[in-house]
């Protein structure tokens, strides 16, 4: 059960040292203070102080004020005052309902989220690697009217805890959604993981550099590669399996049987394009289903390449299984965020919105999972919640 924060405003303490280590000892808030270029706005004219503003947002997600800019809005009214206090400022108006839209349009998208994952961030361990999950979703508020897709976000989140360790936009009508990923998995560190993907992303230029950083790559195998594929399938009928694994789970009036086959494959034939990935296990899944209510029952059969060792299987079926951390992360910004009811024909707002989620949900997380470096005190900002309004 996730906690809403609905009797009072986060405290915000603004001098809250970090958990890791950073260059410089300065707050968020300062941060966003000091950076002149996260402010698109031309300087005549301005009335609203941008940081101030992204603040009263950000409280208003907190406390679950989320899917409408108009409830937004309504939260930064009634907790202006509290956050002048807070912030030991004077602002005597808060930013009207017409000017707040057009205010986030003008924020950096580009630098905000890079401060944002400055003071988020996840340590990437040398010694222990850490499993990712790679994938992207449309905001389907973004799609405009007579248009089939819209602005697409790429995030790597941690299989362990759902932390979000990077995050990139596309637009879906241009661009596609491999070479975003490749670049977010390079520019985060994560080539040097472990990392989990869809079959999209089977693709040398994925597989070529993770293997080079001395990284592991668990990524799903379909029609999109119909020859390998097939290749693949054919091996699981000749050779036996190195390793075998069952799983059996029951819930939600269904039961789900899960066996996990690895298959060693290293030293068999692979097109020349693929002489760089490194490919050594083959696994396969087949995923037996019942409903218990009448007996019905159907199979399906998946198929994942690795360049990990076949003597690790276990660990790859665990995170075939966990791959799906990412889509409950989806889920929550669907469900819990209502991200997919903020529709906005301002296409730098809508990418702006998935950047300010991250942090929120995991605020709201029932404290079951180890979210921690994802909180706010890794803005330095410690939240407590007042009794009152």
């Amino acid at each position: 059960m996730r906690q809403s924060c609905k009797f009072g405003l986060p405290q915000l303490n603004l001098l809250t040292k970090p958990t890791h280590n950073v260059e410089q000892e300065t707050t968020f808030y300062e941060e966003l203070q000091g950076e002149s270029g996260l402010d698109l706005r031309d300087r005549r004219g301005k009335k609203h102080d941008l940081v101030f503003v992204l603040l009263g947002v950000m409280v208003g997600l907190l406390r679950n004020r989320d899917g409408n800019l108009s409830s937004i809005h309504r939260c930064m009214v009634n907790t202006h005052w509290r956050l002048c206090e807070l912030l030991g400022v004077k602002i005597a108006r808060v930013v009207s309902r017409a000017q707040l839209p057009r205010i986030l349009a003008s924020v950096n998208r580009e630098l905000f989220e890079e401060l944002l994952f400055k003071f988020t961030k996840i340590e990437l361990g040398e010694q222990e690697l850490q499993w990712f999950a790679g994938d992207g979703k449309e905001l389907r508020g973004s799609i405009a009217k007579g248009s089939k897709r819209g602005e697409v976000s790429v995030q790597l989140v941690r299989h362990e805890d759902g932390g979000v360790v990077g995050q990139a936009f596309y637009n879906g009508t241009k661009e596609s959604e491999k070479p975003c990923l490749q670049q977010l998995v390079e520019t985060t560190g994560v080539k040097s993981q472990k990392i989990t993907a869809d079959a999209l992303h089977l693709h040398p230029c994925m597989t070529e550099m993770v293997e080079q950083a001395g990284g592991v790559f668990v990524i799903g195998l379909k029609d999109n590669q119909k020859e390998l594929l097939q290749d693949m399938i054919d091996h699981t009928k000749v050779f036996a399996p190195r390793t075998e694994h069952q799983t059996v789970d029951k819930g939600h009036g269904r039961l789900e049987i899960r066996h996990y086959a690895c298959f060693e494959v290293r030293g068999e034939y692979f097109e020349s394009r693929w002489a760089h990935s490194g490919f050594s296990s083959l696994i396969a899944v087949k995923r037996t289903r019942t409903l218990l209510k009448n007996k019905d029952s159907s199979e399906e059969m998946s198929y994942y390449l690795s360049n990990g060792k076949s003597e690790n299987a276990l660990e790859y079926f665990g995170a075939v299984r966990n791959h799906w951390s990412i889509e409950v992360n989806n889920h929550y910004r669907d469900v819990s965020l209502k991200e997919d009811q903020f529709q906005t024909k301002k296409n730098l707002l809508q990418s702006l919105w998935p950047v300010l989620e991250p942090w929120s949900w995991n605020y709201y997380d029932d404290g079951t999972q180890a979210m921690s470096s994802l909180k706010w005190s890794d803005f330095r900002i410690t939240l407590t919640s007042y009794s009152t309004l």
